[in-house]
């Protein structure tokens, strides 16, 4: 097959071949009609097993139209320069289908642009520990290798992804870019000479190979292959442009004529070639022939808009020119344009000491200063100076650009990572292929969540529906599925925001309304609560749970005659609802009617002893009555049942301690301590337990606990106090005991809340 018949097929512009790992973004938007009608065969066989019963082939059809769509779309957003995006896409894609290679190495493209070394390395090794003779898994690590400056690692890699896939030449083609940045020019120019004989003598070549050589700092090289390409075709896109900046790396300033030529030429040819415009007016700024790079920088500037460095030396043309008043929004535009000055701390220096000299020539000499000080600081980061040698550098500086290298370089970028945007007509596709593809994103991810819900797997069916609203957030009762989901998997505060989007979308919706207000009340946000049931009482009025969950947050924020109420018709309509009089035994207690309280709990525990926490509860209503065997006899039930149970666990510890158990009542707070070593009520208990036994190191590590994890509890800082003050350490006894009399005098004019069925502290 003839190299020129072949050359489209693997060149499409200028770095495709060069950029060989990008192919499946470019294969994609090539086949865009087969791969298209092979997603819809997915969704349709997917829609026929659902109808059918079979759930896990509809799964498994579903996934693969998911992974197919977001390998897509994370090509789709590679191209867009949509990093973020685009490794959201391809990590769904390898999450959605076990055979996702396209996907791995989309994701590890995604790492090397973005110049993530560890984690492209970490991608490319997941194929190779599989798949060790995987041709592009190599391609891409020695890719990588290279950024990261290993070079033998990657000349090694690149050597075994050229034999496992010899006619791909651009794994050729990194492989002597390695060879290059090692200086070994010879077999790089062989590897250039064989692709030459395969694909045929093309400028495009020529162009890759210059571009290579110059990146290199191979420049003599690099001209030649530049003039190779004006030989073939003296008209060949953006080549003069090449040549020129070719020229312009070379040593001192002896090609600037020739550059300036080549500049022009491309200009004649492209007027709005934005670099070309660039260059040459920094190459007029450094002969000061001022009027001819104020044009050129001037069009840079109106070219790329968003780009602060042609307004940085358009400024100091201007500048230099006497034209203050002009001057004045360019730098001011150049300085707003750049939002990490430290990037470009020469430009923005020399704009801002540019800008302050213009304000004091207009007569704004505040002003001026102000600027003059801002680059003064910037310059004083790399080296401290006085100020009138800093006015002189910085004068200085301002009349001569920096070297073109590193202008050149900052503004090039490395070419082993570069693609070239799509054109504006392959972007108009490509914009019609993203649309098709989030929307089967969206109705994938959305029956995944359905089928998973069917199941009764509702936090899978969250995780699901959430993934649907990446890709397609305005899928119908989205956030309404999301919230439910999460509702039914007691995921409660994951619940909340989905719901609230969803009563933002229909205010007036009950599901919606009573969800919100019931996840608020499982979070213990009982004013939210209320604020959500309280308008729903009559519509809600035969729901227990709705009922329920309004009348203990009555309770809770301080209505609690209507909230007994209202738990009280409950226990009277459902009088064999254990769970029910769990929930007026809570609020009989919180008005500190203990004895109703216990007697709620007991009944609640003969219509269902394995209720849980009712033991618990029962114990502390008991305890609040001083009745501490019976309560003890509770939390024994209690933990029976849940060992773990840390509060039951603290409890009987207490009750032991005060019915004289003091060693087993140590013990089982200690095991509370196991469960939750942030329970501070505990600590607190074991302090004074061993204060009072003499042991002072104990109690004093024990309460200098309590207080760290709760330091606004007066009658621990007093036990501290005293523990200290047993030690001989007198300062810090001093310190606490001021602390104590500081939070008493707080708790005394402070509001009291009633007791409540929850921790007991002894003080």
């Amino acid at each position: 097959m003839g190299g020129q018949r072949v050359l489209p097929g693997i060149l499409s512009g200028a770095l495709v071949l060069m950029s060989g790992l990008f192919a499946p973004c470019v294969l994609a938007q090539r086949t865009p009609k087969g791969l298209a009608q092979s997603v819809r065969e997915h969704l349709e066989r997917a829609q026929r097993a659902q109808q059918e019963g079979e759930v896990h082939r509809a799964e498994s059809e579903y996934r693969q139209a998911l992974g197919v769509a977001l390998n897509q779309l994370g090509g789709i957003y590679n191209a867009f320069n949509e990093m973020a995006r685009a490794e959201l896409a391809y990590r769904g894609a390898i999450e959605a289908i076990a055979d996702s290679e396209d996907a791995i190495i989309g994701l590890g493209v995604v790492y090397l642009r973005s110049g993530q070394i560890e984690k492209g390395l970490e991608t490319a090794q997941i194929i190779l520990a599989q798949k060790p003779y995987h041709a592009r898994a190599r391609h891409l690590l020695g890719k990588l290798y290279f950024l990261a400056g290993r070079l033998e690692a990657a000349s090694q890699q690149l050597q075994e992804a050229s034999r496992l896939a010899p006619d791909d030449f651009s794994v050729a083609y990194t492989l002597a870019l390695a060879y290059l940045r090692q200086k070994r020019l010879e077999p790089a120019r062989r590897i250039f000479d064989n692709m030459l004989k395969a694909l045929g003598d093309s400028p495009q070549l020529h162009i890759l190979f210059g571009r290579a050589y110059r990146e290199t700092e191979f420049l003599q090289e690099a001209i030649g292959e530049f003039q190779r390409v004006i030989a073939l075709d003296p008209k060949y896109p953006r080549v003069h442009y090449y040549l020129g900046l070719t020229y312009l790396l070379m040593e001192g300033t002896v090609k600037l004529p020739e550059a300036s030529k080549e500049f022009l030429i491309e200009l004649e040819r492209n007027p709005n070639e934005y670099l070309a415009n660039y260059y040459l007016g920094i190459v007029y700024l450094t002969e000061h022939r001022l009027p001819e790079a104020l044009k050129y920088l001037e069009k840079a500037a109106e070219l790329n808009p968003q780009n602060p460095d042609p307004y940085a030396y358009w400024g100091q043309a201007l500048s230099h020119a006497g034209q203050y008043e002009r001057a004045v929004p360019v730098l001011e535009k150049a300085i707003a344009l750049t939002p990490d000055p430290s990037v470009g701390e020469y430009k923005i220096s020399s704009a801002h000491y540019l800008l302050g000299q213009a304000l004091i020539r207009l007569g704004k000499t505040p002003e001026g200063r102000k600027h003059l000080a801002v680059a003064q600081e910037y310059k004083s980061k790399s080296a401290q100076m006085a100020e009138e040698r800093l006015a002189a550098e910085m004068e200085a500086a301002s009349r001569t650009p920096p070297s073109f290298a590193s202008v050149a370089k900052s503004t090039e970028g490395a070419i082993l990572v570069t693609q070239e945007p799509p054109t504006p007509s392959e972007r108009v596709e490509m914009k019609k292929m993203e649309g098709f593809y989030l929307k089967v994103a969206g109705n994938a991810y959305n029956q995944l969540g359905l089928l998973e819900a069917g199941r009764g797997n509702f936090a899978r069916a969250a995780d699901h529906w959430e993934r649907a609203a990446r890709w397609q957030p305005d899928l119908p009762d989205l956030d309404y599925n999301i919230g439910l989901a999460h509702f039914r998997a007691q995921n409660f505060r994951q619940a909340l925001p989905a719901l609230e989007r969803a009563r933002a979308r229909q205010p007036d919706r009950l599901p919606v309304r009573v969800l919100l207000g019931l996840s608020h009340f499982f979070v213990n946000d009982y004013v939210r609560a209320v604020e959500q049931l309280a308008p729903l009482a009559d519509a809600a009025a035969n729901d227990p749970q709705v009922m329920y969950a309004l009348g203990l947050s009555l309770v809770n924020v301080g209505e609690r005659q209507q909230g007994e109420q209202i738990l009280r018709r409950l226990v009277e309509s459902n009088p064999q609802a254990a769970e029910l009089r769990v929930g007026l035994g809570q609020a009989l207690a919180m008005s500190g009617d203990y004895g109703a309280a216990a007697s709620e709990f007991l009944k609640a525990l003969e219509i269902n002893p394995a209720l849980p926490e009712a033991h618990y509860y029962a114990g502390l209503a008991l305890l609040r009555q001083s009745k501490l065997d019976q309560a003890a006899e509770e939390f024994r039930k209690e933990i029976e049942r849940n060992p773990r149970h840390a509060k039951a666990q603290y409890h009987l510890g207490f009750c032991l301690i005060a019915i004289r158990q003091v060693e087993e009542g140590i013990q089982r707070i200690e095991e509370a301590l196991r469960v939750n070593p942030s329970y501070a009520p505990a600590y607190y208990q074991v302090g004074k337990v061993r204060l009072q036994q003499g042991r002072l190191q104990e109690a004093v590590a024990s309460l200098e606990k309590a207080v760290l994890l709760d330091p606004d509890k007066s009658y621990v800082q007093y036990q501290l106090s005293q523990a200290y003050l047993k030690a001989g350490r007198r300062d810090a006894a001093t310190t606490a005991l001021a602390r104590y009399r500081d939070l008493k005098a707080r708790e005394r004019t402070a509001p009291r809340d009633s007791a409540r069925p929850g921790v007991v502290e002894e003080k």
